[in-house]
């Protein structure tokens, strides 16, 4: 996004009114942004205006001597100082009346039957409008629908011909599969033939689209009006981006996810598999009640909940009662843990708190684990600041290094997408046009774009948007990457293009360098993905050199380190606090520790070991343990190996912090109850009485912010039940027209249950409580609730608009101003503002704890009294311990080849892979490798390969797998592209062998 200043205001007059506005912003927004009722369907704020629907139109008069004014389109219309205009003259009430009713001549009648009904902006927008009565005598045309994959169900003849579908689709997402055919009244909008839709974004479209023409496949399977749905405002667990959601719940179901507008991360739109990965929450296999394993008559047994948290107690402590506790962190001999990387921080602070640092393992590979310290160390050093995908949406200039973030990150890839139309934008700024005239801004724009350097083991989806894809392998990157580091100490080279390899690598360096020497707010984009430390320090010193540069402002170079899960982020920060640097103690300690010594207890806490290591050598190392005991959502392997078994509650029951690959620390909310014995892990730990939960999390807060200084910021989320003072209202989860509950029940009983209580949480599980379109006035934290319903502005899109319209102009970016007067009934002046001052940073945009850090900003050694050492890094030593890298391809034994992890976002999600929708959306696992590569394995299209681990370990893990094999081009030469949990059981070499044929899939399946 261009930059646009927030300082000029002008002044304009709408209906006899005068309101203050910013310059350069079209009349709609102005309108909507002041809380006056203007229809209009075209229009979107992150989509901008092209005047299609024509059902903004206003009188707009020349001057104060003008009665009669002229017909404008609102949208198109840009303010300026003094402008006269009228919503409510009667020419352009009728316009507009008559317009819609022209547009609904071949609308069905159907919104009883319509799954948008009461979610509808056309319905919206025709009651505002005055259009009652239908008067057409006519034959409705009507069109064919088309399956269009898992997600989408298509329904064409409620198409009004908007365009936005498209709009976003093929111009804002860069999909190529959905476009308009014909012309006139016979419009089509859908694919050339049914087939999935590709896109990652498609599922926007049931938000998008003002209609019902595309709807929430899922949600269809057990739907319910949006009024009767219970409503909870969550954070995405299904990547590392934190990005806002809301959750809806009806009788013990999440039935669908909608996007909840933030403006600094995910702004209107969300990817598919945040959207459609919650329907785990709903399987029937999900673990619901304490399972205890009895192997003398070799059942599984039923517990109570606190008959289980009993016994709990009772296996931590028994072997450690003979030792003295000095403090809460004093380790347990005989009883260690293995935290989580996809569950809250409470969760994996319980657990620290509980076994101490040193008996404290992280949920991830020591690899990945050594890798999120160096990303910690840096962010905490102030050596690099990582950077916000609003900003980097502003940038001119990015660098993606070895991270497919299309996959591992889809939501930032699109940031990315709209970051390479900032060149064009500024270009029509040049020229007077504003950045909200979206065809004007394209036909200037042509083919201008920001340069996007790509360095990838294969090309990727952004490829279509890229100045430079360099496919390279593993060996390659790294030399890539010392010539941009060693560039950015001296004057770029010319880089002509020569006939030797070093000079093309130079030549290609030396582009990057100069690219982003040349901009203003350049952005390197890096991650974890490689499964490199060394890749990763390079990455960091490029983006630490570049920013330290003379002509480069600190805070205008941004950074960004993608990780794997939602959690990764906080696990490196306890990697700092961990003593026994420089090797951080993650999933390969742990087993190291098994095959060393007897364990008596173990606590897995939602990690499935079997994702990471052989079957058969994990079997023999759990059989090691005397009492493994697994707090788990659903019967994974691991779980199915435990001798106690507890349920985890899902993301939609829990609330708690999560820390994004950003280092914004973000407050989630429950949606629903916990359905039956299910429980967070904090509360297992804890063994808590209910009453009790409150003072137990806010002690476990406490102890955290102590021991973790750089987490102290989480001090702000410790009681969030104390906000029910702010207010003499409570906040709702449900609508207040809420309906038809009591039908629930109706097998059963006519009465209405009593709704639990949430003494936890500011919420309640019920309608009581101020009306939700009035939440936004009352409670400045109700960040979910005052958008599931309110009168006349139902559909998602205007409750997401209306959330952006509370955030600041600067963060919305928007160009809101302060609305039309209030009524005299009101809360009396600074009432409202007492509470937004305490609660609307951090609950609605989160805390970056890493935003005020500085280089040497503590001395060396200096810690907060209680906290957790941190022991010096050694990044060097670290990366040589771990990385494979030194062994340069052509010195590789015969048969043996570099893997690179060929990530997907559907299959890489261990818990949303489980549910129907993303399953039938995940592709057949294979390898692919070059043409080239296949000729020298004598390989060819569809034939099987067998991949072993390398070098093969002195224990009994084969670690074997079969895949059958793809060719592709587009893959780096000298190595084979291979998924994810594949490439995390193998590593970074695999000695490759025929496979039998017909054997396909391997363990991981």
């Amino acid at each position: 996004m261009v930059d646009k200043s927030m300082a000029d205001r002008v002044g304009i007059i709408l209906d006899g009114c005068r309101y203050e506005v910013d310059a350069g912003e079209n009349l709609l927004q102005a309108c909507v942004s002041l809380g006056l009722d203007l229809p209009y369907f075209c229009w979107h704020p992150a989509l901008g205006s092209v005047g299609s629907c024509r059902q903004c139109a206003v009188i707009q008069y020349q001057n104060d001597e003008d009665d009669s004014g002229r017909l404008v389109m609102a949208c198109m219309t840009p303010v300026s100082e003094g402008m006269r205009v009228s919503l409510q003259q009667e020419t352009a009430r009728q316009f507009r009346k008559t317009n819609i009713e022209a547009l609904m001549t071949n609308h069905p009648h159907d919104c009883p039957v319509c799954e948008e009904g009461g979610n509808c902006h056309l319905q919206d927008m025709t009651l505002m409008s005055g259009h009652i009565k239908r008067g057409y005598p006519g034959t409705k045309r009507t069109h064919k629908n088309q399956q269009l994959g898992p997600f989408l169900n298509h329904e064409m003849n409620r198409c009004i011909a908007c365009y936005r579908c498209v709009r976003f689709y093929r111009d804002y997402a860069g999909g190529t599969d959905l476009d308009v055919f014909g012309s006139k009244n016979h419009l089509y909008f859908g694919r050339a033939e049914s087939g999935m839709l590709a896109n990652p974004f498609a599922g926007n479209l049931a938000e998008i689209c003002p209609t019902g023409v595309f709807t929430d496949k899922p949600y269809s399977r057990h739907y319910v009006r949006k009024w009767d749905l219970q409503t909870g405002a969550a954070i995405c667990s299904n990547c590392s981006l934190g990005c806002n959601i809301n959750v809806g719940e009806r009788g013990g179901l999440v039935r669908r996810i909608s996007n909840r507008y933030h403006a600094a991360i995910n702004g209107h739109f969300l990817c598919d598999l945040g959207r459609f990965g919650y329907e785990h929450v709903n399987l029937s296999q999900r673990l619901e009640q304490p399972l205890q394993r009895n192997n003398a008559e070799r059942t599984t047994e039923r517990l109570g909940a606190e008959a289980a948290k009993a016994l709990l107690a009772e296996l931590v402590n028994q072997n450690n009662s003979h030792q003295e506790k000095t403090d809460n962190t004093q380790a347990r001999a005989g009883c260690i843990a293995l935290g989580s990387a996809r569950s809250t921080i409470e969760n994996n602070a319980a657990l620290l708190r509980l076994v101490g640092k040193d008996n404290f393992y992280l949920g991830v590979p020591d690899t990945q684990a050594v890798m999120l310290r160096l990303l910690c160390d840096a962010y905490s050093q102030g050596r690099v600041k990582p950077t916000s995908m609003k900003e980097i949406e502003a940038s001119d200039a990015a660098f993606i290094i070895a991270e497919d973030i299309s996959h591992t990150a889809p939501r930032l890839a699109l940031t990315l997408r709209q970051m390479s139309r900032n060149a064009g934008k500024a270009k029509a700024q040049t020229f007077g046009v504003q950045i909200w005239q979206d065809d004007a801004v394209r036909n200037l724009t042509q083919s201008l774009r920001s340069p996007l350097h790509i360095l990838a083991s294969h090309e990727t989806e952004l490829a279509d948007v890229a100045k430079q894809n360099l496919v390279l392998p593993l060996e390659g990157q790294l030399r890539l990457l010392r010539a941009v580091l060693a560039q950015l100490t001296q004057t770029p080279p010319a880089g002509a293009h020569t006939e030797t390899h070093a000079d093309l690598l130079s030549a290609q360096a030396g582009e990057i360098v100069a690219d982003l020497l040349a901009a203003r707010r350049p952005v390197l984009i890096c991650g974890t993905q490689s499964n490199e430390p060394e890749l990763l320090r390079l990455c960091l010193e490029i983006a630490e050199r570049l920013q330290a540069r003379p002509q480069h402002d600190r805070t205008q170079t941004g950074f960004y380190g993608v990780t794997r899960h939602p959690n990764d982020l906080f696990l490196g920060l306890i990697a700092q606090a961990q003593s026994l640097a420089p090797s951080p103690l993650g999933i390969d300690a742990l087993l190291s520790r098994l095959a060393d010594e007897p364990i008596e207890t173990l606590i897995i806490l939602e990690t499935d070991l079997y994702r990471y290591c052989d079957k058969d050598r994990l079997d023999k190392l759990l059989d090691r343990v005397t009492q493994l005991i697994v707090i788990e959502q659903q019967l994974t392997p691991t779980a199915q190996m435990a001798d106690l078994l507890l349920p985890a509650s899902s993301f939609a029951e829990s609330q708690g912090c999560w820390l994004s690959a950003e280092g914004r620390l973000q407050f989630s909310f429950a949606a629903m109850p916990a359905i039956e014995a299910r429980a967070q892990a904090w509360q297992w730990l804890s063994g808590a009485q209910a009453q009790d939960e409150p003072r137990c999390r806010s002690e476990l807060i406490a102890w955290l912010a102590q021991a973790l200084p750089a987490l102290a910021a989480i001090n702000a989320f410790a009681a969030p039940q104390e906000f029910k003072t702010l207010s003499p209202f409570p906040i709702a989860r449900q609508p207040l027209r809420a309906s038809a509950r009591t039908a629930l029940h109706a097998g059963e009983h006519v009465r209405e249950p009593q709704p639990p209580a949430d003494p936890s949480s500011p919420y309640v599980y019920s309608m009581e409580g101020v009306a939700g379109f009035r939440q936004a006035r009352t409670q400045i934290i109700s960040v979910l609730p005052a958008d599931a319903w309110s009168p006349k502005w139902n559909s998602d899109q205007a409750g997401s608009l209306r959330t952006a319209l509370l955030q600041s102009p600067q963060d919305s970016g928007l160009g809101l101003s302060e609305g039309p007067p209030e009524p005299e009934t009101d809360p009396a002046p600074g009432a409202d503002q007492k509470i937004e001052d305490q609660t609307s940073d951090c609950w609605r945009h989160g805390i970056c704890i890493f935003s005020q850090t500085e280089p040497d900003q503590k001395e060396s050694g200096q810690t907060e009294p209680g906290a957790i050492p941190v022991t010096a890094s050694a990044p060097e030593a670290a990366t040589a311990v771990f990385s494979a890298a030194a062994l340069s391809v052509a010195a590789l034994p015969v048969g043996v080849w570099p893997l690179a992890p060929d990530a997907n976002r559907y299959a890489d999600a261990e818990l949303a892979c489980l549910g129907d929708a993303i399953r039938a959306a995940m592709p057949e696992p294979r390898v692919r490798l070059h043409p080239e590569s296949a000729d020298k394995l004598g390989l060819v299209q569809g034939d099987d390969i067998r991949l072993s681990r390398y070098p093969s370990p002195g224990d009994s893990e084969s670690a074997d797998v079969c895949l059958s094999c793809t060719l592709d081009a587009a893959v780096a030469r000298e190595q084979l592209l291979v998924p994810t949990l594949v490439f995390i059981r193998l590593g970074q070499l695999a000695r490759v062998t025929a496979g039998p044929h017909g054997t396909k899939g391997g363990e991981h399946d």
